[in-house]
């Protein structure tokens, strides 16, 4: 049986594609795909067909952050499933390597991960997962708000990676859907406040409705440019402290400048946003100096169910951040739209 999917075919252009309808295997499900977030990485790869160093292989079905209804259960697989909607947990890893046999599977180097290279990804009608890592979303959750458990997991992954105390002093440089999610954990977790950049306006004018107290129009470059002046502001309004904590959630190498110099003394910064560069500036010598701690952020680790809860009992607001919606035959403009940061987007969603 044939499906219809959209699948990536060479940078900046999608088509419409049919393709062949997957059939579960052993503990694995059968997902008719509800919704699919459009993520930043999915941005590199439809611009210029790579991640710093992961290229596509070739014409790919792109999208990992998807939601959608459980059909039918391969043999063993928990059969209680079908009929529900499900969040879907994206990376399969290997379960028998050095990382994953220590509990850290998000660095599994045999991860298998949809919508990268040689994999493809969930911009079609039909997805196998595998059973345990499809989380069944409670009822009246709607499938655009549980395909963004995978952002809003990647933020709460970044928050406990800073080791975030009550009463700290938070810096989020980049206010797209991970950086306005970082904020809310933030705040969910205790920080007394929460400052935040972005180079786009409608960005910042979103940001006091999530978590984040005062934010700055910051400009494009390096400390000799636009990423001086917000580290400025920041260091203003901190009474020229810097923060406890700064997260890195754009897809720049300037905010990776800008989170690193705006942390205080002993700080701490977190790196999360993908620039899609090959190799990225990072001050050293801030670092040192400062006696900063550094943390890179890969994806998310064992976190599923606790976002899951706290999109369902609305402390953390995921819902609001989808602010396009596109069907799948129109998926080429819903990634341009992203693409362009146009008419005020946050998150862009293709729904079936």
């Amino acid at each position: 049986m044939k499906i219809k999917a959209a699948q990536w075919v060479a940078p900046g252009e999608i088509r419409l594609i049919e393709t062949e309808k997957p059939s579960p295997g052993p503990g694995e499900v059968l997902v008719r795909v509800e919704s699919v977030g459009v993520c930043g990485s999915d941005i590199h790869y439809f611009l210029h067909g790579r991640i710093g160093e992961n290229r596509l292989k070739g014409p790919t079905i792109l999208g990992h952050e998807y939601a959608g209804i459980v059909e039918a259960a391969g043999e063993g697989a928990d059969p209680s499933l079908v009929g529900r909607r499900v969040a879907v947990e994206p990376g399969i890893p290997c379960g028998a390597c050095e990382w994953c046999r220590s509990g850290r599977y998000n660095v599994c180097e045999g991860m298998v991960f949809p919508g990268g290279p040689g994999v493809d990804g969930a911009l079609r009608e039909y997805m196998v997962a595998p059973a345990g890592r499809c989380f069944p979303v409670p009822a009246g959750m709607t499938a655009a708000v549980a395909a963004m458990i995978e952002p809003a997991a990647v933020a709460v992954h970044t928050v406990e990676l800073a080791r975030l105390r009550p009463g700290d002093t938070v810096f989020v440089a980049g206010l797209g859907p991970i950086g306005l999610l970082t904020a809310q954990v933030a705040r969910l977790c205790g920080a007394a406040a929460v400052y935040g950049a972005d180079l786009y306006p409608e960005r910042v004018a979103a940001a006091r409705a999530h978590g984040v107290d005062e934010a700055f129009q910051a400009a494009p470059g390096g400390m000799a440019a636009g990423a001086r002046a917000t580290v400025d502001w920041l260091f203003s309004r901190t009474g020229g402290r810097g923060a406890d904590v700064t997260f890195d959630c754009t897809n720049s190498s300037d905010g990776i400048l800008v989170a690193m110099h705006c942390a205080r003394p002993a700080g701490r910064a977190v790196l999360t946003g993908i620039s899609g560069a090959e190799e990225d500036p990072v001050p050293v010598s801030v670092a040192r100096r400062r006696g900063l701690g550094v943390q890179w952020c890969r994806r998310f680790l064992n976190n599923y169910p606790a976002t899951l809860a706290l999109a369902a009992t609305g402390r953390l607001d995921v819902g609001s951040l989808v602010t396009h919606s596109f069907p799948l035959e129109r998926t080429q403009e819903a990634f341009q739209l992203v693409a362009d940061y146009a008419d005020g987007v946050l998150k862009a969603s293709v729904d079936f």
